[in-house]
């Protein structure tokens, strides 16, 4: 391997918002930090408000289909061929770096883009290009136990390692002052806020925080306010939801934020809620969860399903709170804790900023993600 070469191959880059795309952004900066000569590949993307291209050499190639591999089949023969490479996901990226001739391929492993889905043709190719690539990769980095356990119960011989994510703890910290944050957002300054900032997809289960508030008494809901950030396909139906269910007039639909106000949100929060569920046949999953941390480096305490590998980002009754799959009645009870006892998630808060300072800052993560590599590429 040549020593500190980095190629990193992944489509899902900045300015492309998403989890995914964080965590590859931050991979690069902390191994640029450590000194290595780094040059990312990825797509071209239009580059919107707030976002700089020039913090380290990209090579971006062009967005459309089977365009964008060939370009980087193109790129990637110019290089020699035992650079390590790091690739987002294993498909494409990890499979045009392995048909390329690459001997030092580690791919990163998210959840459910390693899970098999319903038996269909297309599946069943796609398990048979999975096995192909990622037996031949030097490492497969998996950001939770339930990823790594996925893999292995399809690919016994593949060569894994868990390095549970980290967070930049100082650009998500813990405010005094809530209400001018507040102001600045244009949220309610005198109620409790619940916070779901995530995609609105189904299987993120939106819906169960909604049906857990419609367990509540008006005077509970009264104290209340449900601040939903982001967008997608189930937001139309949800929004119906919320008035079937008689709660719409407790949420707050922010809708996509900036990524410069994102810290601010969670500043603002008092809790933070994401009830995931596993869905193995669509292929839908919370590896992980990026946002879990963020809120409790915030301060803010989270809960989360005791779905795929929530439980390493929220551990619980130490900074937040796991529930069972639609456990609707528990989520509730939380709520109404927060109304009568916020003092309890104060404290709470306070121990998930401690948490993340002691185990779960990108440092920690860049440690683990260095030591892998030195011992298995």
């Amino acid at each position: 391997m040549i020593k500190n070469k980095l190629l990193f191959f992944s489509y899902d880059f900045p300015p492309l918002e998403g989890g995914i795309s964080r965590l590859c952004d931050e991979i690069v900066k902390q191994f640029i930090h450590n000194g290595w000569d780094v040059e990312v590949i990825s797509q071209e993307r239009e580059i919107e408000k707030g976002y700089r291209d020039d913090l380290y050499p990209i090579k971006r190639v062009s967005p459309k289909r089977f365009l964008k591999e060939f370009e980087s089949y193109k790129l990637l023969r110019k290089y020699p061929k035992d650079t390590l490479v790091i690739t987002g996901v294993w498909h494409p990226e990890a499979l045009i770096a392995v048909l390329s001739g690459y001997k030092n391929v580690v791919v990163l492993a998210h959840g459910n883009d390693i899970m098999q889905g319903e038996k269909t043709f297309k599946n069943t190719i796609l398990s048979w290009l999975r096995k192909y690539v990622l037996s031949r990769a030097k490492l497969v980095i998996c950001n939770s136990h339930y990823t790594q356990n996925t893999i292995l119960e399809q690919f016994p011989t593949v060569n894994t390692t868990v390095c549970t994510l980290g967070v930049d703890e100082q650009r998500f910290y813990p405010v005094e002052d809530k209400k001018s944050v507040r102001e600045e957002l244009n949220l309610p300054i005198d109620k409790k806020i619940i916070l779901t900032t995530s995609r609105i997809v189904k299987h993120k289960a939106h819906d169960a925080v909604l049906r857990a508030l419609a367990l509540l008494d008006h005077k509970t809901l009264d104290e209340l306010c449900y601040c939903i950030i982001g967008r997608g396909s189930y937001l139309k139906e949800l929004k119906k939801l919320a008035i079937e269910l008689n709660v719409d007039q407790y949420i707050h639909w922010y809708g996509f934020i900036e990524e410069d106000d994102l810290p601010k949100v969670y500043q603002a929060s008092d809790l933070f809620v994401l009830c995931t569920r596993e869905e193995k046949d669509q292929k839908s999953v919370e590896g992980f969860g990026l946002v879990f941390l963020e809120a409790q480096s915030s301060g803010i305490p989270a809960i989360g399903s005791n779905q795929g590998g929530i439980p390493d980002a929220v551990k619980h009754q130490n900074g937040g709170w796991l529930i069972e799959r639609n456990d609707y009645h528990q989520l509730a009870h939380y709520f109404k804790q927060l109304v009568v006892e916020p003092q309890v998630f104060k404290q709470e808060g306070m121990k998930a900023r401690q948490r993340v300072l002691n185990e779960a800052t990108w440092k920690h993560f860049s440690e683990k993600v260095f030591k892998a590599i030195e011992e298995n590429v």
